[in-house]
């Protein structure tokens, strides 16, 4: 689930939150945790801007397997290992789903069709359809058991994977994949032997993690995910997680941040100030600014200081509630309306601005009411204002008739309310009342439609509150509306009886049907597919293929509202029934919900594990896996509480009192910018070696100690930043005592000495040796491949390039055409004077790209400013100009002209121009010219024959050695 900008906003809110990850800066967790589908969409579709990228599905395999890899390295977990993929999500989470999948799918039609217009070749191959990562697809079953296959291997191969549990929960366990892991939690801490100071590590790429991960009130929980850069032209991602720099996000550090954000109410309240239930609270406001499974209220955005408001409002309305709003998930009602009474005002507030805008408009333009029905309304309203008054008037009257003379009448029973207010008020009514009637489309705005309204806003906050707090209440609940109601119009909920239905989750065919579009339907079984595309089908009105979007106050378009029908549950299952006899004996296995697997390593089991994908990964011939379902003395001394170390200041001059200011003044800024932390005066800079890591040590009594490793760069840190007595133990180290301890017979040792420098081996049994302080180990030694000879003869190997002219001799034409030719030509529909539409067909070679600054290896060359040639161009060049000799003759006559056109070049009336350019783009199709790759002409690349040359001398170099050490 994501909330839009909702992690902006609080990175630049607390700046010290997010940790940059250095290797030998990570801490300790016991428990690792990924929400998978963020790394299974990033490394299938790393950019959908790119509408030529193309890949395969063992590569996509390939990299899903090693970014696990990856990020398992990073953080080493010592006892849990959860990997949860989405399954078939609550019914209130589908509509979300089915808003972002029309719109990808839309998006991609409108990317490929520009591109065509542009004249872009596409690849043939078809492109990776990102729906597909869909529970219940061919796609996300073929992956489920690659990822089964993948921990096996893992756990059967990798000795760090071998004394942890690890945890699959596929897409055919139903759930998002991130709730499965807080159910996960929950399920752990409900056990009676639970430690309290687990350490979780949570890897996500939603912004809600941080409210799941704070409803677990656990003291030690950490995020990690990919950094993200704000503002500036939006970037491709980074596939490679080598390439990736991760962030760590320490809610323990989050929780101190709260309790200041809120501790001005700590003295203000009648009741026990509980950190815990503030941050309850906190994570309840989150969700007024909308989220996956409810819209934002009218006006409220993060961008336009919507959180600040909230968190105002409570900490003004806190002290008169007498207790907090939520209590471990359930909603006080009582206490819940009481603050958006108070949130209200807002309302009101953003309506006074578009007021005095409106009546300084009337005034310009001479008209009373710009809005209509807003002036009848206002009409009607002071009619019926005049009638009372003029009640109050003749009883007023009456009462005075009775009254001594002396009596006076109270002055202000009588005066009239300002006519400004009481316009407002109309006029704020019907501001609401069109916001409905347009957005909702309904004709009249009755009491009860706005009662139904605050009902159904009030249940949708109840239901979250439990999937955060408890898991899924309701399967089949879900919010019936595509805006939510005014604040004022929240009213009267305190009596409300909020009940839910648990029903069950739908099957994964079931939600491929309600949340895909028709232009996904290769991705369902073909008995359904004409559901979605048939003018006989009873559903036929869920699948539009056009669409509205509405911003509502957004900025950016994939913020937008996507304007499509919800799903009628019992109408999708009734029309899905007669045609599920169709379905095949896979697809049935398919359409099914199965359990989380565990997994954990026995060396006694011992079987072949087959590969799902026998040509591309190899099976795992011996499989181990079961499844059910204090610091050494330096030369360092430690200066501890008022001791000081010795100093002696004896003059300071105005260099070294300035570079002292200019220091204290640089560190002062990066604090106050970058941390949003004021330093004060500084008297003292630290200046000190970060710590890089540990090395192992041998003593003269052969025990193994740690040696601490320092950064050879010195940095000043002021004095009052230092945090001091900080203890920190790893486990890890505690058991390696001796060279035995950390050279086990059996473990794998790399030399990172000379000659034999990141050569592999195998420890064997020393302990005759080690009491000399040594180890055996048996090296694998590559042969490496003697390639002198080839570097001297590269140059009988290289691809030889001649600049254009002496192409176009050879070829009987000018240098010109050569250029244009292996470029980019367009050809545009009809004639120049009456040209028939926008399409054009490139029919270039496309070999060389100048404003991209690309070549094509072994066919163009740049050098300088001038393009050189192959002779594999010169072939190509004969051959198109033996096909189309009278394009070249056009083009060479008419070399002014950026574009040419069809009837131009075949002006006969015999000649059909149009299939002559459609066999022009068939033959260079079909020509293996169209799928050469192209690199930078920055870029030093060896030519093929040399490549080829290079692997035939390694080849000669597969036979390993072996050396003992």
């Amino acid at each position: 689930m994501g909330v839009p900008k909702f992690y902006r906003w609080i990175s630049e809110r607390y700046p010290c939150l997010s940790q940059v990850l250095k290797e030998h800066q990570i801490p300790e967790f016991d428990n690792l945790y990924l929400d998978m589908n963020g790394i299974i969409h990033q490394c299938s579709h790393p950019n959908d801007d790119d509408v030529h990228f193309r890949i395969s599905e063992d590569k996509i395999f390939a990299n899903i397997f090693h970014y696990l890899e990856v990020l398992f390295r990073i953080i080493k977990p010592r006892k849990v290992f959860f990997m949860a993929v989405d399954g078939v999500a609550p019914r209130a989470k589908m509509n979300q789903q089915r808003g972002r999948r029309f719109r990808s799918a839309k998006e991609a039609e409108d990317k490929i069709k520009k591109a065509l217009e542009k004249g872009e070749t596409l690849p043939t191959e078809a492109r990776f359809d990102s729906n597909c990562i869909t529970p219940g697809t061919e796609f996300m079953a073929r992956l489920n058991e690659h990822l089964k296959y993948f921990v096996n291997m893992k756990i059967s191969t990798d000795k760090s994977w071998q004394g942890i549990t690890v945890y699959l929960s596929g897409h055919e366990t139903p759930g998002e994949g991130e709730h499965k892991i807080m159910e996960f939690i929950r399920s752990e801490k409900a056990k009676p032997h639970h430690d309290p100071n687990t350490r979780h590590c949570l890897y996500g790429l939603d912004a809600d993690l941080i409210m799941l991960g704070l409803t677990s009130h656990e003291a030690h929980f950490a995020l990690l995910r990919e950094e993200v850069r704000f503002g500036g032209k939006k970037a491709q991602r980074v596939c490679a997680p080598e390439e990736t720099t991760f962030h760590l996000l320490h809610l323990s550090l989050m929780r101190e941040y709260i309790d200041y954000e809120f501790s001005p109410v700590k003295d203000k309240i009648s009741f026990e100030y509980d950190i815990e239930r503030i941050i309850d609270d906190w994570i309840l406001m989150g969700f007024l600014v909308g989220n996956d499974f409810i819209p934002h209220l009218p006006h409220l955005h993060i961008n336009h200081d919507a959180l600040p408001l909230l968190y105002r409002t409570y900490m003004a309305i806190l002290p008169e509630l007498g207790g907090y709003i939520n209590e471990n998930g359930h909603l006080n009602l009582e206490r819940f309306e009481k603050y958006l009474t108070r949130l209200s005002d807002f309302d009101r507030e953003h309506f006074s601005e578009v007021f005095v805008d409106l009546k300084w408009f009337e005034s310009k333009v001479g008209n009373k009411y710009l809005n209509e029905a807003a002036g009848i309304a206002a009409e009607e309203a002071r009619k019926n204002k005049q009638k009372k008054q003029k009640a109050q008037e003749n009883s007023i009257s009456l009462a005075a008739l009775e009254k001594n003379e002396g009596e006076v009448t109270p002055k202000t029973t009588l005066e009239d309310e300002p006519e400004d207010d009481d316009l407002f008020e109309t006029e704020f009514r019907q501001y609401k009342r069109t916001y409905y009637m347009t957005k909702m489309g309904v004709e009249v705005v009755s009491d009860a439609f706005l009662a139904d309204q605050a009902e159904c806003y009030v249940q949708a906050i109840q239901w979250i509150l439990h999937y955060y707090y408890h898991g899924v209440q309701s399967w089949s609940w879900y919010y019936p509306y595509h805006y939510a109601p005014y604040l004022s119009d929240i009213h009267n909920i305190s009596e409300l009886k909020i009940k839910f239905e648990l029903g069950k989750p739908f099957m994964p065919f079931e939600q491929l049907l309600a949340v895909l579009p028709a232009a996904s339907k290769d991705l369902l079984p073909k008995c359904y597919q004409h559901l979605m595309t048939s003018q006989d089908s009873p559903i036929i009105e869920y699948y539009p293929p056009d669409f509205k979007t509405d911003l509502n106050g957004k900025q950016q378009e994939w913020e937008a509202v996507v304007l499509i029908p919800f799903i009628d549950e019992k109408r999708l299952l009734q029309a899905m029934e007669s045609c599920n006899k169709g379905l095949k004996e896979e697809e049935k296995r398919r359409n099914t919900h199965s359990a989380c697997l565990m997994y954990w390593y026995d060396k006694d089991a011992e079987f072949q594990y087959l590969s799902p994908w026998p040509e591309k990964f190899p099976a795992i011939e011996r499989c181990h896996t079961r499844f059910y379902l204090e610091e050494p003395h330096g030369t360092q001394k430690l200066y501890m509480g008022n001791a000081v170390p010795p100093t002696k200041v004896t003059y300071v001059g105005d260099k070294e009192q300035s570079v002292w200011v200019k220091e204290v003044q640089g560190i002062s800024e990066q604090y106050q910018r970058r941390k949003g932390i004021i330093i004060h005066e500084t008297s003292v800079v630290v200046y000190a070696q970060l710590l890089t890591g540990n090395r192992y040590q041998l003593n003269q009594n052969g025990e193994v100690y740690l040696e601490k490793q320092w950064s050879k760069q010195v940095l000043p840190f002021v004095y009052q930043t230092v945090v001091k007595d900080i203890k920190a133990f790893d486990s890890r180290f505690s058991s390696i005592k001796t060279l035995d301890d950390l050279f086990p017979p059996g473990s794998t040792a790399f030399m990172l000495g000379s000659p034999y420098y990141g050569c592999m081996g195998e420890v064997l049994d020393s302990q005759d040796v080690i009491p000399e302080g040594r180890i055996r180990v048996v090296f694998n030694i590559p042969c490496e491949p003697q390639l002198d000879t080839l570097i001297q003869n590269q140059h009988k190997y290289s691809v030889k390039y001649n600049p254009a002219y002496i192409l176009a001799s050879r070829l009987g034409v000018s240098g010109y055409l050569v250029s244009r030719f292996t470029g980019s030509i367009f050809i545009g529909r009809g004639s120049k004077k009456n040209p028939h539409g926008d399409h054009k067909a490139n029919v270039g070679l496309n070999l060389k790209f100048n404003k991209k600054n690309e070549e094509v290896p072994g066919y163009t060359k740049k050098v300088g400013n001038e393009w050189m040639y192959s002779s594999a161009v010169e072939q190509l060049l004969a051959e198109y100009l033996e096909r189309v000799p009278e394009l070249f003759n056009y083009v060479g006559k008419n070399s002014q002209e950026d574009i040419c056109y069809e009837d131009d070049i075949w002006p006969g009336e015999d000649e059909n121009g149009a299939e002559k350019v459609q066999e022009i783009v068939a033959w260079l199709k079909a020509h293996p010219v169209s799928a050469l790759s192209r690199s930078s002409c920055d870029l030093q690349i060896l030519d093929a024959a040399i490549v080829e040359k290079i692997e035939e001398e390694v080849e000669k170099c597969k036979v390993h050695s072996l050396v003992s050490l």
